[in-house]
């Protein structure tokens, strides 16, 4: 081998090297991207609420965020607009998360697409497709598989974000993983999808961390300011609606006596009129059958709000006999009686004692916004760390 020929290949080492240190630095040096996938909702979504949670907190830590999402087609303006034209156009629905009020202030958001896009309020966004850098983040919701492969070759830290149990199988294909996809680390935020990703996909590197709840809204309302309500909000599906529902006729079936008590949806509401809402009510019937996690129960416990619920894998971390009265997950019958039994209890004034909400706060000393920034912003490191040492591997 000539002389020159060991130059060149020792230039090249040395440029692979620099190459590598370079991308080192800057993630060392927060200078990394973190991009967060996020479906276009327009209503109030817990989920999507956590995401820009997410946001916010790598923000206030000095991360550079951008929210990312494909715009929904709007089908009927679509149409519309074709038959006009003779000619395909496509009317995309805007994605403006008002209801999030402060949560989304500040949060870049970035459509993909490729040039301009339409929208049915008439705006016109340039949607660009996505380009992350070796040194970038890139956060998945557990539910979009598509997201996941169509990023399978970019080679930036590929991390899943795991809220649901129930829709981390149901949206993968028989015997796919995420494995599949070349992605190994999640961040998990309940006990109960910690344990359930270890059953259905050994080999997953899983952090945890747990939310919070804003006391700034859900806060202790005086007992003599609440009223002879039953709040609810019914789940996700036809079916858990029809179910919420025969719980609470079959409530009113076993007890005519307590026909004067009202009850009141809450659907479709901004954070301050549901913490209002909820605040206002004695009793909070909670009937999501497949939560990850589940708010909440602990949003009304911090609000005296009393909670009959069921107990889905989610919560099980929180759902104790002292705080709250629950029945089987699924059990209609069961649900009612304990409704029954909770009115009646709260109508003789046996649950506004002191200890009462004692036992409530005691359940919420976990999910305090300081630990909740603490433990994410500590996750966030131990990846900036990994990352680091995966990167010095590469080098020659």
């Amino acid at each position: 081998m000539s002389e020159t020929q060991t130059k060149t290949e020792e230039q090249v080492r040395e440029d692979h090297n620099k190459f590598v240190d370079n991308v080192i630095e800057k993630v060392a040096n927060n200078s990394s991207k973190y991009y967060i996938y996020c479906p276009p909702m327009n209503v109030a979504s817990g989920g999507i609420s956590v995401l820009f949670r997410n946001a916010q907190i790598l923000k206030e830590s000095g991360k550079s965020v951008i929210m990312i999402y494909e715009p929904r087609v709007d089908q009927k303006a679509s149409y519309d607009a074709s038959l006009k034209a003779k000619k395909r156009i496509d009317i995309y629905e805007p994605f403006n998360p008002t209801w999030l009020g402060d949560l989304a202030e500040g949060i870049e958001l970035q459509c993909l697409g490729d040039g301009e896009a339409k929208f049915n309020n008439g705006d016109i966004k340039k949607c660009m497709p996505l380009t992350l850098n070796v040194e970038d983040f890139l956060l998945i919701p557990e539910g979009f598989p598509n997201i996941m492969e169509k990023t399978a070759q970019i080679p930036c830290k590929r991390i899943i974000l795991a809220q649901s149990w129930y829709y981390i199988l149901n949206s993968l294909n028989m015997n796919q993983k995420w494995q599949h996809f070349g992605i190994k680390d999640v961040i998990s935020v309940s006990d109960g999808i910690t344990e359930y990703l270890n059953a259905v996909m050994p080999g997953l590197s899983i952090k945890q961390y747990s939310q919070s709840i804003d006391r700034k809204i859900f806060k202790p309302i005086d007992a003599t300011d609440k009223n002879p309500v039953i709040v609810f909000s019914p789940g996700r599906t036809p079916d858990a609606v029809i179910k919420t529902y025969n719980v609470l006729k079959t409530f009113y079936a076993f007890n005519p006596q307590f026909s004067w008590i009202r009850v009141d949806e809450l659907k479709g509401l901004s954070k301050e009129d549901y913490a209002e809402r909820l605040g206002a009510a004695s009793i909070c019937l909670y009937t999501d059958e497949i939560a990850g996690f589940g708010t909440m129960p602990l949003e009304a416990m911090a609000m005296g709000t009393h909670v009959v619920g069921w107990t889905p894998l989610g919560g099980k971390e929180y759902m104790k006999s002292n705080n709250g009265f629950w029945a089987n997950n699924g059990d209609i019958f069961q649900l009612a009686e304990l409704l029954s039994f909770a009115v009646e209890k709260w109508l003789t004034g046996k649950l506004d004692a002191e200890i009462v909400q004692k036992e409530y706060e005691e359940t919420l000393n976990r999910y305090a916004p300081e630990k909740e920034v603490e433990s994410f912003n500590n996750i966030i490191n131990q990846y900036k760390n990994e990352r680091i040492a995966e990167l010095s591997q590469l080098k020659r």
